[in-house]
């Protein structure tokens, strides 16, 4: 089972999107996959060893180009386009791409080789359905 952080500074948006993402996953008979928690960045360099990989709120991606390369887990900055509405199975995709990759490359903050600019991603899919052409299912963003 692959441990995901969200990390946020605060933590209000971060806890409340782990919640969510946790949430789905039962919904979706997903809990054997992955589980999600919300760890706040300042604490994530003591706790990294509790997760495989801490996807960071959008905002954070200056401490994570300052200080990524002290970590031993990957950092994965969300794309504003993304955070919040990506749904837990193309979040859990994007965590499994970019462990794999983290394999070959570890370098902090990591991302997908056509999206080193997290504001300019447009895409609302995982990476892997994006670059299959697939289309956001907008009945699942929007919770219907």
């Amino acid at each position: 089972m692959m441990r995901i952080a969200i990390c946020c500074g605060g933590g209000f948006s971060s806890s409340a999107l782990a919640a969510h993402l946790e949430k789905d996953l039962t919904n979706h008979g997903l809990k054997s996959e992955a589980e999600f928690e919300f760890i706040p960045f300042v604490h994530l360099k003591d706790r990294q060893d509790e997760v495989d990989i801490a996807m960071l709120c959008p905002h954070l991606a200056w401490a994570a180009n300052k200080d990524g390369n002290s970590f031993h887990i990957p950092l994965y900055i969300i794309p504003p386009k993304l955070y919040g509405l990506m749904p837990v199975e193309d979040f859990i995709q994007d965590a499994q791409d970019i462990l794999a990759m983290w394999e070959t490359k570890k370098e902090n903050p990591m991302h997908f080789e056509d999206e080193e600019r997290p504001l300019a991603i447009t895409r609302m899919v995982s990476h892997r359905r994006y670059l299959a052409g697939e289309k956001p299912d907008m009945n699942k963003i929007l919770g219907k």
